[in-house]
């Protein structure tokens, strides 16, 4: 049979008059469905509104008590201040001071000022501006690193194999950290100026002197004695470039032979030793110094409260009006689930 054929071709597009009316009807279906569901979207709005209506008096009522609650929550919140410290206890000292924090906290909170005023040394007034203390440890893990590096060093490999460092992260108790977070907040910015000082200070026991003492002593002693060895090497390298001078100016040769006449590059090394002696003084010296205290501050800021506690009347407002709506909705619900019953039954 011939395809070209003017009748087959006409029969050929007879049968695909039904495909298009198909698909014809199925864009229509598609587009009534999105329309459908625009048409509930718009009812199921219009029966909210019809709802808010009937319910005007008791959902307004509970917006206006969201509204008066923010507002007095956000008016109570902008003379709350808080003081964030990171501090670095020295000579064993973070027991102590975790317990210090700790119990400021407890007489805050039971409002027992006259003591957490003698404790701080300022007056009553002054104590009842203070509301809460917090502390805990601060750390990354690139710090718990070095930490664990420099034990790796210190102990027996054999040891250490059954101690990997998330092990050793666990095994840290709270006062074992370096830096930890101290968080005062008050009723003005004021009042935290003078007691930041105060909160941090503890007081020297038996113990802490003990390590305060030890630790001067022999940092005294590595200083006195890095200062005597670079004395030394000083002396040593003066010595080494006479001789070079010398043998320089009687030779014309520039190398130097010791011992068993091999080229030595011992003064090279004595340069290297002296930059290295250099070094731990630096380091001797900063140790010394940022040890004076019992406790360091390392960084202080304080914000104002509010920034934390920004939107807060609108979002009681918010909550109240949920709230307002789900109080006002179950009596419909009542109803809806009485009616629904009687008609099963």
């Amino acid at each position: 049979m011939n395809q070209n054929d003017p009748q087959n071709r006409e029969e050929q597009e007879v049968d695909l008059v039904p495909v298009f009316v198909w698909i014809g009807d199925g864009i229509k279906g598609f587009f009534r469905a999105i329309g459908n569901f625009f048409k509930a979207i718009g009812h199921a709005f219009i029966l909210f509104l019809i709802f808010l209506q009937k319910n005007i008096i008791l959902i307004g009522a509970f917006v206006v008590l969201g509204i008066v609650l923010g507002y007095y929550m956000e008016s109570a919140s902008k003379g709350s201040y808080s003081a964030q410290l990171r501090v670095q206890p020295n000579f064993n000292s973070a027991s102590q001071l975790i317990s210090n924090i700790n119990y400021y906290r407890a007489l805050a909170s039971e409002e027992e000022h006259d003591r957490l005023a003698k404790e701080l040394g300022i007056t009553t007034q002054e104590a009842e501006q203070l509301s809460s203390f917090e502390i805990e440890p601060i750390y990354n893990d690139t710090e718990l690193l070095e930490e664990y590096d420099q034990l790796a060093r210190s102990a027996d490999t054999m040891a250490l194999d059954n101690f990997t460092f998330e092990g050793f992260k666990e095994a840290k108790r709270e006062f074992d950290y370096e830096f930890y977070e101290i968080v005062a907040r008050a009723e003005s910015r004021a009042i935290l100026e003078k007691v930041v000082p105060k909160i941090v200070e503890v007081k020297e026991n038996s113990g802490i002197k003990a390590a305060r003492l030890s630790f001067l002593e022999n940092t005294d002693f590595n200083i006195s004695s890095k200062k005597n060895q670079l004395s030394e090497i000083d002396s040593l390298i003066t010595s080494y470039q006479k001789m070079i001078a010398t043998n320089q100016s009687s030779s014309g040769n520039t190398n130097l032979f010791v011992g068993d006449q091999r080229s030595s590059d011992n003064l090279a090394n004595l340069f290297y030793l002296k930059q290295s002696l250099l070094e731990d003084l630096e380091d001797l010296r900063e140790d010394k110094y940022s040890s004076e205290n019992t406790v360091n501050i390392v960084s202080k800021y304080s914000v104002q409260g509010t920034v934390k506690k920004e939107y807060t009347l609108l979002k009681w407002a918010l909550i109240l009006f949920v709230l307002g709506v789900l109080v006002a909705f179950i009596p419909v619900l009542w109803r809806f689930l009485k009616s629904y019953s009687q008609q099963v039954s």
